[in-house]
This record gives C-alpha cells, structure tokens and sequence, in this order.
C-alpha cells in the first residue's frame, strides 16, 4: 500500500504497518500529527525554532525505536506525551539561569494563548472576543494547557492526565478551576456566547 492508499486508512492500522517498517504509513503518520504537535508546541514554549526540533526528534526517535514499540490506543495521544517529554529535557539542557533555579516541570509554566484561542468569524464583535481571550490569557499556565487539551483537541481526563504527567482528578481538577473562574469573570451574555464557542461548548 503506498502514501496516497493509507490517507484512507485507520490511525490503528497505520500504526501497525509503521511498526513492519512500511515508510508511506510513517509519512502519513506524520501528515495527520505534525499540525497537532505545532499547535501544541507553540504553547509549550516561546523558542519556536526548540519547538521544531523536538518535533523533529519526536518522529526521529519515533521511526528508530519502532521495532520496540507496541500497540497504543491513541497515536494522538502517545505523540503529545513524546512532545512534552522531549520539551522539558531541551528546556532543562537550555543551561540558562531559570532552568538552574526552578523545577523541570515549572520549565512549562509559560502555557500560552495564541491566536487560535481566538474564535476569528464573522459572527462575534471584536470586542468580546478581546474579551474572551483576556479572560483565557489570565488562567494559570496548567489550567490553560488542560483547556487545551480538553477542549481543543477533545481528550478525556485519563488521556490528559497521561500527557501532563498528573493524576486523573488533578486533571479534572485543572479543568473545573479553569472553568470557575472564567464563569466568574464573566458578566456580558455575549462574552459567554462567544467563550462557550471557542471552547467547543456549543
């Protein structure tokens, strides 16, 4: 089966011929997650050019280390996780002065919003979508990386969980504070309209 054949084939079976070593099912791969991980990536870190290369080792390693890899549930999911490890190493090995002095995991405390937290149609006043992203802007770096997760790319709990390295109800626990507080902060019925849009809530 060549390149063009398996853009109509299953993530599962993908993966499966990815694993024998077929070149045209790792290229597919590829084409179906390199946008994911961008999009994710960005948000991780500020050093996009960082960004890239540990996109490019994720697939590297990924095509080196195929024949001890085994079946997985979710390729999405796997990948993300692959990102974010590879993240926190490249931010640790930075050797600049915060990477001396704070955590591996406070590394990703940068979670960003960017303009794909902005809902840009026709249908909402620039206004209140300023709105919502200010409100999306003033979250935690957790909790905005768990928003993300669970409502951009529609991830469960558990699957969350696995990606950021917490707990299932951390995770959970993330989500609902995030929620809270932008429920709290929100007094325009129209900015509600457009922040339940944004997040996949309507």
């Amino acid at each position: 089966m060549g390149f063009v054949e398996f853009h109509n084939a299953k993530d599962s079976y993908i993966w499966d011929k990815f694993l024998e070593g077929n070149t045209s099912a790792f290229e597919v791969l590829y084409e179906r997650n390199i946008s994911l991980l961008a999009n994710y990536g960005k948000r991780l870190s500020r050093d996009q050019e960082m960004v890239k290369d540990a996109i490019q080792d994720v697939f590297v390693d990924l095509w080196r280390n195929r024949s001890n890899l085994g079946r997985t549930d979710s390729i999405k999911n796997y990948l993300l996780k692959a990102l974010r490890r590879n993240l926190v190493k490249k931010l640790v090995a930075a050797k600049n002065t915060y990477a001396k002095n704070h955590s591996a995991e406070s590394l990703l405390d940068v979670f960003e919003s960017s303009h794909d937290f902005t809902l840009m149609t026709l249908e909402f006043e620039s206004e209140k979508v300023r709105q919502v992203n200010e409100l999306l802007a003033g979250l935690p770096a957790r909790q905005k990386e768990a928003i993300y997760l669970r409502f951009y790319n529609g991830l469960n709990f558990k699957e969350i969980a696995g990606i950021m390295g917490i707990s299932q109800q951390s995770a959970y626990n993330m989500v609902f504070r995030a929620m809270e507080t932008l429920r709290e902060k929100v007094l325009s019925a129209a900015v509600i309209i457009v922040l339940m849009a944004i997040l996949g809530l309507v």
